[in-house]
């Protein structure tokens, strides 16, 4: 665990440079694990008409046993809508080297959730992350969070 601290603190320094991002959380697990019955919730604040790009962060060991991830991820929009959908993430290129950055024995990478998404209140939406492998335990996973930023104009 001590091999982790550095390239954690490194990288959170790091990732802390986009002006476009008005919403960033992480979920930590413990055991470097994440059990199939623990669903993570996030809370991001949005305003109306804006527009939107919501990611998934993961935080992942290099020996993490897979080469990708399966998550469901529901929004609860602050006008009562609900988008739930199921995702299941590469996080291996057809090289079979880790997509994302990494540093040591940590891969940081951000996948995409929604883009351009906006909301017809401002509040809060709610976003839930459920672990849909197959196994209870996905052994390798440090970190899951939401990343949302404004949209690049196009």
């Amino acid at each position: 665990m001590k091999n982790l601290i550095i390239p954690l603190v490194v990288a959170l320094l790091l990732s802390g440079c986009d002006k476009n991002i008005f919403y960033k959380e992480y979920k930590s697990f413990d055991d470097v694990s994440w059990n199939r019955h623990e669903i993570l919730e996030f809370e991001v604040p949005v305003e109306k008409n804006t527009m939107n790009d919501f990611y998934m962060a993961l935080r992942h060991h290099t020996n993490f046993p897979y080469s990708f991830i399966d998550v469901n991820i529901t929004l609860y929009t602050p006008d009562g809508e609900i988008r739930s959908r199921d995702y299941h993430y590469r996080l291996k290129g057809t090289d079979l080297k880790w997509k994302g950055d990494g540093m040591g024995e940590l891969w940081d990478i951000e996948l995409p959730i929604r883009k351009r998404i906006s909301f017809k209140k401002p509040g809060i939406c709610k976003i839930r992350v459920e672990n849909k492998m197959k196994k209870m335990e996905t052994p390798g996973i440090i970190e899951v969070g939401i990343i949302a930023k404004k949209s690049e104009e196009k």
